[in-house]
Formats: C-alpha cells, sequence, structure tokens
C-alpha cells in the first residue's frame, strides 16, 4: 500500500516538497547558533555496483576524510551489500560497514577514537519525471560500537537533472542536490543532517565523476556542529565486467 502511493507522482511532489520545506527549517532553525568549522575538508569517493542476475546486484563503496585539505585523513568507511529489485523502480539491500574514526589530522595512527561495525537494510524507490529524476531511500542501521549498541533510521531524498541531455546517457553533464536526515533511536528527533549539492559527468556507459559540497549538520543536546566537506566521488557500473566472465 504504502509503495503504491510513492509511486504515485503527485503524492511524491507533495512528499518531496513537505521533506524539502521541514529540512530548510531545520537548517535555519538551528543555523543561528551553530558552531560552524569553517575549514573546508576532503571527501573523496568511491562507488562500485554491478548485476550478477535479472534481479540481483551487488555494490561496493569507499569513502576517506580528513577534518581540513592537508590530506591527513582521520576517518574512512568500506561497505558492501546485495540487493534485490522488488519493482523496475523499487529495490531493497542489505548490506554490512566498518567504519574507523581517528583524532583530526592523526592520519589513521592507532588507537583510533572510534571504530564501528554496521549492518543495516534500506528501501529505494526511483522515479522520473522529464529530466527529473527523484530518488527516495530509507535505511535502517545496525550500529555495533566497542560496549554499545545502537538504532538509527535514515531518509535520504536525491534530486539528479542533466543539463546537456534528456536523459542520462554517456556525455551527460547533470546537476544534483541531497538530503538526508538521521534519526537515532532514542535522543533528539534529529542527530544529523547531510546536505550536498554538486554537478557530475558521465564519462561513458560505466563510469561517472562527480564533485560537490556536503554541509554536514551535527546537533547534539544544548549546541550542534557545522562541517563542510568538498567531495570527490567516482562511480562505476562493473555490470559488463561480470558478464564477460560468466
Amino acid at each position: 500500500m504504502f509503495a503504491n502511493y510513492l509511486i504515485d507522482m503527485s503524492f511524491t511532489r507533495r512528499l518531496f516538497i513537505t521533506i524539502l520545506t521541514t529540512s530548510c527549517l531545520v537548517i535555519i532553525y538551528y543555523s543561528s547558533n551553530a558552531q560552524t568549522d569553517h575549514s573546508l575538508g576532503n571527501w573523496n569517493s568511491i562507488i562500485l555496483k554491478g548485476k550478477i542476475s535479472q534481479r540481483f546486484s551487488l555494490m561496493g563503496e569507499g569513502h576517506i576524510r580528513s577534518s581540513s585539505y592537508d590530506f591527513k585523513y582521520d576517518y574512512f568507511e568500506a561497505k558492501t551489500g546485495i540487493s534485490y529489485s522488488i519493482t523496475k523502480k523499487l529495490t531493497g539491500l542489505f548490506g554490512t560497514g566498518l567504519y574507523n574514526t581517528d583524532q583530526p589530522g592523526g592520519f589513521f595512527q592507532t588507537p583510533s577514537r572510534q571504530k564501528e561495525f554496521r549492518t543495516w537494510q534500506e528501501l529505494t524507490l526511483k522515479q522520473t519525471c522529464k529530466r527529473i529524476n527523484l530518488e527516495h531511500r530509507v535505511r535502517l542501521e545496525q550500529r555495533f560500537i566497542p560496549e554499545n549498541y545502537k538504532n538509527r533510521l535514515k531518509y535520504r531524498l536525491g534530486l539528479i537533472v542533466p543539463v546537456n541531455k534528456a536523459e542520462m546517457v554517456q556525455g551527460s553533464v547533470y546537476l544534483t542536490v541531497a538530503d538526508e536526515l538521521f534519526i537515532p533511536q532514542y535522543g533528539p528527533i534529529v542527530e544529523k543532517n547531510r546536505f550536498f549539492a554538486g554537478a557530475g559527468y558521465k564519462m561513458n556507459e560505466n563510469a561517472t565523476l562527480q564533485i560537490g559540497c556536503v554541509k554536514d549538520t551535527d546537533y547534539k543536546s544544548g549546541s550542534h556542529s557545522v562541517k563542510n566537506y568538498l567531495q570527490l566521488m567516482l562511480l562505476y557500473d562493473f555490470t559488463k565486467l561480470i558478464k564477460k566472465h560468466t
């Protein structure tokens, strides 16, 4: 029933406007007292995906970050997962990941400040309206932190619009915006808001290069902080490689 509502574009437009408005109000409300780190962080990412059958796909992600642009990386995460196409527009996924945080500027010196293992389940719905490509993603995380365990819900709304071509094909230049809310099991209603705006270029059928800025806002009891990152991302589809060797 819920999926049927999401597939209806009129409902989706209302949902998009509601969530975008709510996110903007939350950002504006909290930004007046935000503790902003004005130094620009460095965030590099690689995302791999490929179909292994008509409905099943594999994915892998690697992210590495530094608090400033000195390339002294102090955070990394490595994730993998398997997804299943429920319909042409709706996909389910189960994933796992390792996350490591060091002191800023530590360049992965030991001991780390926090190590974490996660599993998660997610649903992703993709929709197209003329040039506009919408993506809704709902993720339920299980976070295994030493001597601690937490659950968290995430919702991300993404938008991609090709600029020079009507569709996302080879040679397409596109603009993209995404906003993700992190909702913990306990504590504040929203513990983090992650906003991204950028542009990308589809180099060929398999590879896409994307660059943009991430505004990462952490909400804590009594205070919150804002950190900006310049993100460079490579997206690669290895479906053809799988077909070639099967």
